[in-house]
């Protein structure tokens, strides 16, 4: 048996080449857990200021949990150490970490006893914590799936959600790319 969120790209031809006369069960959502709104919003942000904007978006006050994503395990603990610095309740989420820190820092953020969940792409896809209102990519998806995966962390089970991507110079013809794909404007 193979089990999977999605079964396109990479894993398809896993399935593919792994199973004999396989059978695909697909499931949808029950109307009790309809998908929600994620307003999409794109800022621009110049590198050395990205820190500054990111404290000032998550001291709105019309947020519950805000799941943070970075490009790389490093930045996740370092962006995770300077929001606790600036007042932030932040925790970190990436490959590096053992099970049980892993474990640990999702359960606090699941609690609400940290508000702030700085992650990588590890984060992405399977979480389903219910009451992430904000997902920010700090650093920018590098490509449409990736930006699909992070932000459907919010807007689940019929709520409503808010994706913010920082949009560095130098990222701005990728992520216009993106935008165009899914029919969003930058």
């Amino acid at each position: 048996m193979l089990f999977s969120a999605t079964l396109d790209g990479e894993v398809g031809d896993l399935a593919r080449a792994y199973t004999r006369d396989p059978v695909r069960v697909e499931a949808e959502l029950p109307t009790s857990r309809e998908r929600g709104i994620v307003d999409h919003r794109f800022v621009a942000v110049e590198h050395d200021d990205k820190v500054d904007r990111l404290v000032e978006l998550l001291a709105v006050d019309d947020r519950d949990l805000a799941l943070v994503f970075v490009r790389t395990k490093r930045g996740a603990a370092r962006l995770a150490r300077r929001l606790e610095q600036r007042g932030v309740n932040a925790v970190a989420l990436h490959g590096d970490m053992t099970q049980s820190q892993r474990t640990r820092s999702l359960d606090r953020f699941a609690r609400g006893h940290a508000d702030t969940l700085v992650a990588t792409d590890v984060a992405a896809r399977g979480l389903d914590i219910d009451d992430i209102t904000h997902v920010i990519n700090f650093d920018a998806p590098e490509d449409r799936d990736g930006y699909v995966h992070r932000v459907g962390r919010t807007g689940r089970a019929g709520r409503t959600g808010t994706g913010i991507t920082f949009v560095a110079p130098d990222q701005s013809e990728t992520l216009r790319r993106i935008a165009k794909d899914l029919s969003l404007e930058v």
